[in-house]
């Protein structure tokens, strides 16, 4: 399994917060974990036991800090040999050991998956082809594909090749390429503010339960999801979290109320500030009404 992280794909985010996405919480663990619990029920439901997970981060990205528990798959980070390869050129380089029956799960770093991984690769391994890929009917990015690693073996060892706009073209002539169909998103992007506070908040409402949180018609937008505080974070009294995240080593003051924000590492909000619809770096203060 190669989970793709890269600093064009994980967008404006990964920059406000200083730290790569799979170090982001979640409301049960941080996104890397999450990746690996996927990956981790793959496994067991496919008897893969010598199952491998490679992060591929490219040359302008933050290795991830945390070292979760892989809890018996392989669990590794790499960097990008070449810094410009496309996603095409990198899974080529990055399966040359690999047997040409020998299939790939590709995903993204910058997401988490709104069903289960196992669900989405037994339906691509039924197709028996060469590339499966998963589509959805509201037109949202590909975020999982399934690869047999000999028809990478045609993409040519220098140069940058795509994966979706080159290589995918050449591979319908001359390989079995098949897609399969969601009704509705599979996975959830985390690139921004926004996308990643509605990722927690599927998660907290139950990853598959329903779609998408804004598909109820009925849920009123000042019921909180969630609040997350990472261990570092200096919380005062009376403070409200309303679908909010405060980061270790951010501190916020009695009383202040915090909504569909991040709080980031040196973020500080003052006793009784309001902080709507942000990421935090530096100081809130509280505005004075006259």
């Amino acid at each position: 399994m190669i989970v793709l992280y890269g600093s064009v794909r994980s967008g404006s985010l990964a920059r406000d917060v200083d730290r790569n996405l799979l170090d982001l919480p979640l409301v049960s663990g941080t996104i890397a974990s999450h990746h690996l619990a996927n990956a981790n029920a793959c496994a067991r439901r496919f008897g893969l036991d010598d199952l491998e997970v490679r992060v591929l981060l490219d040359t302008e990205s933050m290795a991830p800090k945390e070292n979760p528990d892989a809890d018996g798959v392989g669990y590794i980070i790499e960097q990008d040999a070449s810094p410009i390869r496309g996603v095409a050129g990198v899974l080529s380089d990055a399966t040359k050991g690999m047997g040409d029956d020998d299939y790939i799960i590709v995903t993204s770093g910058a997401q988490v998956y709104l069903e289960p991984l196992s669900d989405l690769v037994y339906a691509m391994a039924k197709k028996e082809a060469d590339v499966a890929l998963v589509s959805s009917s509201d037109g949202a990015p590909v975020g999982v594909w399934l690869i047999r690693c000999g028809v990478l073996k045609s993409i040519k060892p220098i140069g940058y090749v795509d994966l979706k706009e080159q290589a995918l073209d050449v591979w319908k002539l001359d390989h079995k390429v098949s897609v399969v169909e969601r009704s509705r998103a599979y996975t959830h992007s985390i690139r921004s503010r926004m996308e990643y506070i509605n990722a927690i908040r599927a998660e907290a409402l139950g990853f598959g339960s329903g779609a998408t949180v804004d598909e109820d018609p009925y849920r009123e937008d000042w019921e909180s999801s969630f609040s997350i505080v990472e261990p570092g974070a200096k919380i005062g009294d009376d403070v409200t979290l309303h679908d909010s995240v405060a980061l270790e080593g951010s501190t916020i003051g009695k009383g202040a109320v915090i909504v569909r924000s991040v709080i980031c590492s040196h973020g500080v909000v003052a006793p009784g500030a309001r902080v709507i619809d942000q990421v935090l770096t530096g100081t809130a203060k509280k505005v004075r009404v006259r």
